[in-house]
């Protein structure tokens, strides 16, 4: 070795944590990598020289600009690019020397090599860099996905918390959410992710986690930041190595050739998923259902006011609803249900999110409010909430063997007794009102449409755990009737719920029909795409007319929400040529 190369070398191995590249570190970092769960990972700490890291910080926090970055599958604050510092002003460069210095430190091909003998990767991309900062603040997380995009072999995060809080004595309290959460397999034959991780990283000063990036296993979220201590941020640098690009030692025309295989295998996996995960499949009825030939009778009126208020069994009210669902191809109806039927619920409701802990500020425990006939739903990838009568499957907190907290498994049995109660009133709300032909020609008559058959479910979203995301469904034109149950426990829980910043609202986005529906693929909600937005309500039914391309989701629950989002949810499938006729 040259004294110029020996020179560059310690130069790049003074930027890191003393020790790092010793023989005895680097067999105990390639002994940990190989013996993880539930994927192969690493954590290395301390990375980085503290000085230098310490210097970094402070540049990131005082010449970065921060901007808020938001979709169905995210909520945080970025950083523009960070490996493209060569191009910025020399003024401006000036004042990002350290954070330009560690890049470079952690694309050198010293740090690869590292990287290659502790994970196996193979050969890095050293011309490829792909990084940013990161900033979590009260609220903000990161949802499901597993990073397979493009040419990214490598995924890593380095961690970098207020090292001097007096609170956390410099480490960070998992109590404020903020984990990397790491998600197993259902089982050894899928590629669909668990419900629930079984693996969470803090995220510790002076900390880098990374991972081989694998479709269809890498499976990883960012638990939201819940804390009640103001200005609580995670700030992170994270980035992906790449394969070699062409010309690059190491370079192979089919390096990608096992992320291809994969790949397809999770495209497989995740058709075969779709089907009744939003719901059981269509009961059609025994004959369309039109405002024309099936009228709405005295008889409708009164079996329905059993559940329904009054105002709108009226024949004059409903030509009113009706006119304003022509208008718009959509309606909100507050005070839908009884008042008898809606105090049972609102009762029921806040005594069980209370015991569940919804009401307090913090990520809930995975499994919380899994007992009695109510199952989360699979796969997170796309959705998780908890499901009435849902199929008991194998990717349950509870399946892998997870030590839930007492306070999940150990209730009071009033607990029980109310979880009961309200599960038969839903039940009975979900099968005998909008499962009846009763309140089928009473939403004849109210959207002018045909209806062919019904499906639909009772769901609840915890806060600081459940969400849809936005995906295609598979449907032709379908008439969304959700009925949603968002308590307002608390002085400013209505605010809350209206705002949005809690989650809950529902979103109606149009796309194009070949865009990619695949998760990782972040979709934003921007003011050309989103068609309707719904805040998340108390006794509120919401009638959406979705066409065909139009995609949807309920935004997840923050755990700063008031409680959770209960809703009873039915798709109507619709007779579209006589819509198109219309």
């Amino acid at each position: 070795m040259s004294t110029e190369q020996h020179q560059e070398l310690s130069s790049v191995h003074s930027c890191f944590g003393k020790g790092l590249f010793t023989p005895e570190a680097q067999e105990e970092n390639i002994r940990c990598y190989a013996n993880s769960q539930p994927f192969r990972h690493c954590c290395l700490r301390p990375i980085f020289n503290e000085g230098l890291l310490g210097k970094v910080r402070k540049e990131l926090l005082d010449y970065l600009h921060f901007t808020l970055k938001e979709t169905d599958i995210y909520k945080f604050h970025q950083s523009g690019d960070l490996a493209n510092l060569d191009g910025l002003p020399d003024h401006e460069k000036a004042k990002l020397q350290s954070v330009q210095k560690m890049r470079d430190a952690i694309y050198s091909q010293e740090f690869r090599d590292y990287i290659d003998k502790i994970t196996g990767c193979g050969p890095l991309s050293g011309s490829r860099t792909d990084m940013s900062a990161n900033i979590y603040k009260d609220g903000d997380h990161l949802l499901l996905h597993d990073d397979a995009i493009g040419d990214r072999r490598v995924s890593y995060i380095l961690y970098m918390p207020d090292p001097d809080d007096e609170e956390d004595h410099g480490d960070w309290n998992p109590e404020n959410g903020g984990a990397l959460e790491l998600y197993p397999r259902e089982n050894k034959g899928s590629w669909a992710p668990a419900v629930s991780p079984t693996k969470k990283v803090p995220p510790m000063w002076n900390q880098m986690a990374m991972f081989i990036v694998s479709p269809g296993e890498t499976h990883h979220a960012v638990e939201e930041i819940a804390s009640e201590k103001k200005n609580k941020w995670r700030l992170s640098i994270q980035g992906w190595f790449h394969y070699p690009q062409p010309g690059e030692p190491g370079y192979r025309v089919d390096q990608m050739t096992d992320v291809g295989e994969a790949t397809l295998k999770q495209i497989e996996a995740k058709e075969s998923r779709k089907s009744g995960e939003k719901g059981d499949e269509f009961v059609s009825y025994e004959k369309p259902v039109e405002s024309v030939s099936t009228p709405y009778t005295q008889q409708d009126k009164e079996y329905l006011a059993k559940y329904m208020n009054p105002h709108y069994l009226d024949k004059n009210n409903l030509a009113t609803i009706s006119d304003a669902f022509a208008e718009e191809s959509s309606v909100q109806l507050g005070r839908f249900l009884n008042n008898n039927l809606i105090e049972k619920l609102l009762a029921l409701i806040g005594d069980i999110d209370k015991e569940d802990g919804m009401c307090r500020s913090r990520v809930p425990s995975h499994g919380t409010g899994e007992v009695g006939r109510w199952r989360a739903v699979r796969s997170p990838v796309l959705r998780r909430f908890l499901k009435l009568d849902g199929e008991l499957v194998s990717n349950t907190a509870q399946s892998h063997n997870q030590q839930l907290p007492s306070e999940v498994t150990n209730r009071p049995q009033p607990y029980y007794d109310n979880l009961e109660l309200l599960s038969n009133i839903l039940a009975d709300v979900r099968d005998n009102l909008f499962g009846s032909e009763a309140y089928a020609r009473w939403l004849a008559h109210v959207s002018t449409l045909t209806l062919k058959s019904r499906r639909g479910i009772a769901r609840r979203f915890r806060s600081g755990l459940d969400y849809t995301l936005a995906s295609p469904e598979g449907t032709s034109g379908v008439l969304d009737s959700v009925l949603c149950l968002a308590p307002r426990i608390g002085a400013d829980a209505e605010e809350k719920w209206a705002s949005g910043d809690v989650g809950g609202y529902e979103c109606y986005i149009s796309t194009e029909d070949d865009e990619d529906d695949d998760a990782s693929v972040y979709r934003h909600a921007s003011e050309d795409t989103t068609l309707l937005t719904v805040p998340a309500g108390w006794n509120t039914l919401n009638l959406v007319l979705r066409d065909e391309g139009i995609l949807r989701f309920v935004k997840y629950v923050s755990a700063f929400a008031p409680a959770s989002r209960w809703d009873v949810a039915f798709e109507y499938d619709i007779d579209s040529a006589g819509e198109d006729e219309e």
